[in-house]
C-alpha cells in the first residue's frame, strides 16, 4: 500500500504532466469554447501519461544509478503463456494498462482512416512499451520482452474497442458523449499532440532519473567501530577437520570441557583483548594482527567482518557496524533455505518440476528454470545460490515440504509452510535467534528480519557443508534435465566473475541480496596468508557491496603483524 510520501510523489507527477500540456498547448489551443471535450481527453492523456510512469517506472523502483545491466533479461518471447495461470495479474494487467493508449489514439486522431489509426496505435504502444522496457535495464525490475507484446496487445485492444463503440453509436449517447467524446474534424494540431507526448515523456523520464540519482547517491562516511564486541560465538555443528577429529579422540575430556568455554557468553572487553577463558580453551591462535580501520568509509549500514579461529567455536571481530540492528535479509536467507534442504534431502535425490516454479513475483530473480523438468537437488541448489533463482527456492520448499510431512500431494502452500518453519527450526539451531523465515526466497516480508551477526553465523554453517561450499564458488556452470534441456546460471556475485571489474581472486561465494527494503547484500570469504575471513555487508548500494567488500579485503590484506 502506499504510504504519504508516494501519495505526494504521485499527485506531484500528474500536475508535471499537466503542466507540461498547457506549455506546449498554450493559448492558440484552448481559446474557442467548442474544444472543452478536446482539453477534458488532454488532461487525461497527461494525467494517463504520468499515472504509466510512475507504476512502471520511479519512484515505485528505485534506479541503479546507471548501471546499465541486462543480466535479468527476460528475451524469450511468449513465456507469459505458460505462467498466466499463476500470475494472472501480471497477464490481464499489462493489457488492461495499454488499453486507455488505444482509446486515446482514436479519439486524438479523428481525420486518420481506421488502417492509419490502428497502425498508428501499434506504433505508439510498442514503442512506448519498448522505451518503459530499455528504462527497466537501469532499475531493480525484470524487462520483459512479453511486456511489449501484452502492452502492444492491450493498445490494440483499446484501439478496436473504441471503433466497436463508435460503430455502434454508443458515442452518441448520453453517456457515450462523456467517455468517448467527438473531437472536431476541424481540429488539426497533431503536431502539437507529438510535441506534447515526446516532452512529456522525454522531461518526465529525465526528471526521474534525475532524482533517483539524487537519492541514490553515496554517502560514505567513517563508521564507529562497535568497540565492546571484540569476538563473536558461532554456535551450531560445524565440519570439522580430520586433524581434529584425532585430537578430539585422543583427548575426549579436554576437547569437553573446551566446548563448555566456547558456549558461555563472551564477556565485553577493551579493544583488542580476547577473554583469557577463550585463549586457554581454543587452540593456539596465529600470529596477533593490527588492522587499521580508522579510516574506513562504507556505503553499507549494517558491517560485520571476522577472521575465524583455527577451533572454528568463535571469531575474533574485525570490524562491525550496526551489526546487532533488525535488517530484512533479502536472498541472503537463500543459505538457510540450502542448509534446511540439505537437512531433509540427498543432493542426488530427483525433483519433477510443477507450476510451484510460478509462485514467486515476475520481478523475483530467477534460474530460467521451465515446467515439467526433473533434476536434481544439486541441480536446483546451483540454480537457487548462482542466479539467486527464486524458482529453483520455490521447488526446493515445495519438495522438501512435501517431504517432510510424508504427503508428495501436498498443496504449494501447505508444503512451503512446513518448509519454512524447518527453516526457522533450523536458524534457531544454528544460534540465529534474531532471525525469522517468512518465505524461502528473502522477498521483503512484515516479520522477515535478520542481523549482520546472525548472517555471519548461518553464513559459517553454509560454508562447513562441502556441497554448499563448492557450489557457491562457482563463477558459472551449467544444468541438464532428465529431458536433455540445459539452462546456463550465472554467478550474482561479480567478484566471482574474472570479465567483471569487481573480480578478485581470493575472494569465494557466498551469497548476494537485493530487495527496496534491505538494499544490496554480500556475504563473501577470503583466505589471506592462511588466515580465513567472513565479511557481511547489509543495506548497500549496487556498487556499494562490491566496493565495501574489497575495501574490508583490503584491511585484511594490508594487516600488519
Amino acid at each position: 500500500m502506499l504510504n504519504i510520501d508516494s501519495w505526494i510523489r504521485f499527485v506531484l507527477t500528474e500536475v508535471y504532466a499537466v503542466l507540461v500540456l498547457a506549455f506546449v498547448f498554450r493559448k492558440p489551443m484552448l481559446e474557442y469554447k467548442r474544444n472543452t471535450w478536446l482539453k477534458i481527453l488532454l488532461v487525461m492523456l497527461a494525467m494517463y501519461l504520468a499515472h504509466l510512469f510512475y507504476v512502471l517506472l520511479s519512484p515505485t523502483y528505485f534506479f541503479r544509478r546507471f548501471s546499465f545491466s541486462l543480466e535479468r533479461l527476460n528475451p524469450v518471447p511468449f513465456r507469459v503463456l505458460s505462467e498466466w495461470l499463476a500470475h494472472p495479474l501480471n497477464f490481464f494487467g499489462n493489457v488492461l494498462l495499454f488499453m486507455p493508449l488505444g482509446v486515446f489514439e482514436i479519439l486524438l486522431h479523428p481525420c486518420d482512416t481506421r488502417r492509419r489509426q490502428l497502425f498508428k496505435t501499434l506504433a505508439v504502444s510498442a514503442g512506448l512499451s519498448l522505451f518503459i522496457e530499455f528504462a527497466q535495464c537501469f532499475t531493480y525490475r525484470v524487462p520483459d520482452v512479453d511486456d511489449i507484446i501484452l502492452n502492444t496487445i492491450g493498445g490494440l485492444f483499446g484501439a478496436l474497442l473504441c471503433m466497436l463503440m463508435q460503430r455502434i453509436g454508443f458515442d452518441r449517447t448520453r453517456v457515450g458523449r462523456v467517455l468517448l467524446p467527438r473531437i472536431p474534424r476541424s481540429w488539426h494540431r497533431h503536431v502539437h499532440l507529438n510535441h506534447f507526448c515526446v516532452i512529456l515523456v522525454v522531461s518526465m523520464e529525465v526528471v526521474m532519473f534525475a532524482a533517483n540519482y539524487i537519492v541514490t547517491i553515496p554517502r560514505p562516511k567513517v563508521r564507529e567501530f562497535d568497540a565492546g564486541q571484540t569476538a563473536i560465538v558461532i554456535a551450531g555443528p560445524a565440519t570439522p577437520e580430520p586433524a581434529a577429529e584425532a585430537a578430539a579422540a585422543a583427548s575426549e575430556a579436554a576437547a569437553a570441557a573446551g566446548t563448555a568455554a566456547d558456549a558461555a557468553p563472551v564477556p565485553e572487553t577493551a579493544a583488542g583483548a580476547v577473554p583469557e577463558a577463550e585463549t586457554q580453551a581454543a587452540a593456539p591462535e596465529p600470529a596477533r594482527r593490527v588492522y587499521d580501520t580508522s579510516h574506513l568509509e562504507l556505503e553499507a549500514q549494517n558491517v560485520l567482518l571476522v577472521r575465524l579461529s583455527q577451533d572454528s567455536g568463535s571469531a575474533e571481530i574485525i570490524y562491525a557496524a550496526d551489526s546487532r540492528a533488525p535488517i530484512y535479509p533479502a536472498s541472503t536467507i537463500k543459505m538457510l533455505t540450502a542448509l534446511t534442504v540439505l537437512d531433509i534431502a540427498e543432493p542426488g535425490e530427483s525433483v519433477h518440476l510443477g507450476t510451484e516454479i510460478y509462485i514467486p513475483p515476475l520481478d523475483a530473480s530467477r534460474a530460467g528454470l521451465e515446467y515439467g523438468m526433473t533434476l536434481t537437488v544439486w541441480d536446483l541448489l546451483e540454480g537457487l545460490l548462482l542466479p539467486s533463482g527464486a524458482d529453483a527456492a520455490y521447488a526446493l520448499g515445495v519438495y522438501c515440504g512435501r517431504k517432510l510431512e510424508g504427503n508428495m500431494q501436498l498443496s504449494h502452500d501447505a508444503a512451503v509452510g512446513a518448509f519454512v518453519a524447518a527453516m526457522n527450526r533450523k536458524a534457531a539451531e544454528l544460534g540465529a535467534a534474531d532471525t525469522t523465515a517468512v518465505n524461502v526466497v528473502g522477498l521483503d516480508a512484515k516479520g522477515q528480519l535478520t542481523t549482520a551477526e546472525d548472517v555471519l553465523r548461518i553464513a559459517k554453517a553454509f560454508l562447513d557443508q562441502p556441497v554448499l561450499a563448492e557450489i557457491c564458488c562457482l563463477p558459472t556452470d551449467s544444468i541438464t534435465s532428465l529431458e536433455g534441456k540445459s539452462v546456463s546460471l550465472t554467478n550474482t556475485n561479480k567478484m566471482l566473475i574474472r570479465k567483471s571489474r569487481y573480480f578478485n581472486g581470493d575472494v569465494a561465494g557466498v551469497k548476494t541480496g537485493t530487495t527496496n527494503k534491505a538494499g544490496n547484500c554480500l556475504v563473501s570469504v577470503f583466505n589471506i596468508q592462511g588466515d580465513v575471513y567472513l565479511c557481511v555487508v547489509m543495506n548497500s548500494s549496487y556498487d556499494g557491496k562490491f566496493t565495501d567488500t574489497q575495501k574490508l579485503y583490503d584491511i585484511c590484506r594490508n594487516a600488519q603483524i
